[in-house]
C-alpha cells in the first residue's frame, strides 16, 4: 500500500471508515514510519483541538461591532468644531493668496463676483438651449408618430387583412434579421 494521504489518515482518527479500510491503515502504520509520524502528530493536534474550551464571544460583543459599522451621531459641538477649522482653514488660505499675490481684498472679490456671474451665465444659456432642443425633439417625434398612426390606418384601410398579415410577418422577419446583423457585427471583435 501507498502511503497515507491527510484526508485518511482524519478519516481514521474519527472513526469513519468501514472496518476492511481500517484494518488497511493499520497494516500500513505498522510497517510505514514516516506515515506513524504523521499519524501521531494528526492525533496529538486533534487531541489538542478537542481539549480547547469552546470560545463564547463576549456579552456586548454585537454592540461593539455595531459601533465600529455605524458610529454614535455627531453632536452639535463636533460639527461646530469642524465648522470653525473649515472657516478658519480658509481665512488662512484666503490671507496666504493676498500675502503672495499683492493683491487686496477688494479686487479678489470684484474678479471673483465676475468670474461667477459669468458662469451662472454661461450655465443658464445651456440649459435654456438644452431645454429648446429637448421640446423641439419632442414636438418632431409627436408629430412623426401622429403621421406614422395616420398612414397606417388610411393603409390598413386598402390592404385586406391577409396582406396585413404577410406584411407585419416580412416587417417582423427583416427586424430580426437586422438585429441579428447587428449583434454579429458587434460580436465579431469579441470572439477573438
Amino acid at each position: 500500500m501507498k502511503c497515507l494521504g491527510i484526508d485518511q489518515i482524519y478519516l481514521y482518527l474519527e472513526k469513519e471508515l468501514s472496518s476492511e479500510e481500517k484494518n488497511k491503515i493499520e497494516e500500513h502504520l505498522a510497517v510505514c514510519l514516516k506515515c506513524k509520524n504523521a499519524f501521531e502528530e494528526r492525533s496529538l493536534l486533534l487531541e489538542a483541538s478537542d481539549s480547547l474550551p469552546l470560545w463564547q464571544p463576549p456579552p456586548d460583543f454585537t454592540q461593539q461591532v455595531m459601533a465600529r459599522i455605524y458610529p454614535d451621531k455627531v453632536t452639535l459641538r463636533e460639527w461646530l468644531t469642524a465648522l470653525a477649522v473649515g472657516f478658519s482653514s480658509v481665512i488662512a488660505a484666503l490671507f496666504a493668496f493676498f500675502m503672495i499675490t499683492g493683491q487686496n481684498l477688494m479686487t479678489f472679490l470684484i474678479s471673483s463676483s465676475h468670474t461667477l456671474w459669468n458662469s451662472v451665465k454661461n450655465v443658464a444659456l445651456i440649459f435654456t438651449k438644452l431645454f429648446k432642443l429637448a421640446s423641439l425633439l419632442i414636438n418632431i417625434i409627436g408629430q412623426l408618430a401622429g403621421y406614422i398612426l395616420e398612414n397606417f390606418a388610411r393603409l390598413t384601410s386598402l390592404i385586406s387583412p391577409e396582406i396585413q398579415i404577410i406584411i407585419i410577418t416580412f416587417s417582423i422577419i427583416l427586424f430580426t434579421s437586422i438585429i441579428i446583423g447587428i449583434r454579429r457585427k458587434i460580436l465579431i471583435g469579441e470572439k477573438s
